[in-house]
């Protein structure tokens, strides 16, 4: 029995699991579902605090509470992101700060216009 790191839950590591590509490996440190929920390696999930189609940039608001800028030539098969959309992205360094890159969509936010505030 292993107990996820993320919520406590008890969970089993079974041979199954490790046929399935997890040989050789040490067990996981979270649960299938926590597993499932959290990004993979060094990206990050967050919510487009706003989007400008015309200027082809937004921020994201990161699980810390920073904004982070988001270009659209940094975007993964996503033509224009809204106010409330969950994305996932990486982190790079640039000259300006850092910035959102490889950002994917997962989930969209119904009813909301992508005009940045007033």
């Amino acid at each position: 029995m292993i107990v996820c790191e993320r919520c406590g839950v008890t969970f089993l590591w079974t041979l199954e699991d490790k046929r399935r590509g997890r040989e050789g490996q040490k067990p996981p440190s979270f649960c299938p579902g926590c597993g499932f929920l959290l990004p993979a390696g060094k990206r990050e999930r967050g919510l487009v605090k706003w989007y400008s189609p015309s200027r082809n940039y937004g921020f994201i608001s990161r699980s810390n509470g920073a904004d982070l800028f988001a270009h659209r030539s940094r975007f993964d098969d996503v033509s224009r992101l809204r106010p409330g959309d969950l994305v996932e992205f990486a982190v790079e360094e640039t000259a300006k700060g850092d910035a959102a890159v490889d950002v994917r969509l997962l989930s969209r936010m119904p009813g909301k216009s992508g005009k940045p505030p007033s």
